[in-house]
This record gives C-alpha cells, structure tokens and sequence, in this order.
C-alpha cells in the first residue's frame, strides 16, 4: 500500500439532530464510516468539519492514536463533550477503514 494514498483526502457527514454519520475518504477511494454521539448530532457533525477537519486532512489514516491525541491539543481552546463526540466520529470512522483494508473486524484489531 503507498502510504501517500492513505492520506485523509475528504470527511463528510450526514446528519439530523439525533443521527450523525462520518464518512472518511483516502486518496486511493477507501472509506471507514463513523458515528457521533446521538445527543445533538447535528450540532456535533458542524464540529467535525470546523474543529477536526482541519487538523484530519492530509494526516495518514492509519495513525488514528496520533490524531485523536493531537487534535484536542490543538483545540485546547475549545474543550468539552462537543469536541470529544466529534472526534469520535473521527476515530471510530478509521477504525472502519483500517479494519476494511486489513480484512479485519474492528473487534480484531483492538483486541
């Protein structure tokens, strides 16, 4: 696999107030869905593109421990519930895709 294909190429969400899904892209057209926190989703799936997008994109798709760490560092202004549920969204998206490119469930892989 080019580790360039497996950058984080677009984050998407589709959302109401009570359902918030994450799509994650790569370059190479893999995908890994993610699901944010029932209470407000709408609310958290702005969050995603405004606080963790910007931080997601461009990053390896693979170092998920790199990210989830780094990006409330970086938002250390902005703390709290509405960040960690977007971020989960986030997290849990590539836990998907990195189970769908190793053949594995995401049970699997976190043992």
């Amino acid at each position: 696999m080019n580790s360039h294909n497996l950058k984080i190429h677009s984050i998407e969400t589709f959302s109401n107030e009570y359902v918030g899904l994450v799509r994650v892209r790569t370059k190479d057209g893999s995908e890994g869905w993610g699901q944010v926190s029932p209470y407000n989703a709408d609310i958290t799936a702005l969050l995603v593109h405004r606080q963790i997008a910007p931080y997601a994109l461009g990053a390896d798709a693979l170092d998920i421990e790199k990210l989830v760490q780094e990006i409330p560092e970086r938002e250390h202004k902005f703390p709290g519930s509405y960040l960690r549920r977007a971020l989960a969204g986030l997290d849990t998206a590539l836990w998907d895709l990195r189970g769908k490119l190793e053949n594995k469930s995401v049970c699997e892989l976190l043992g």
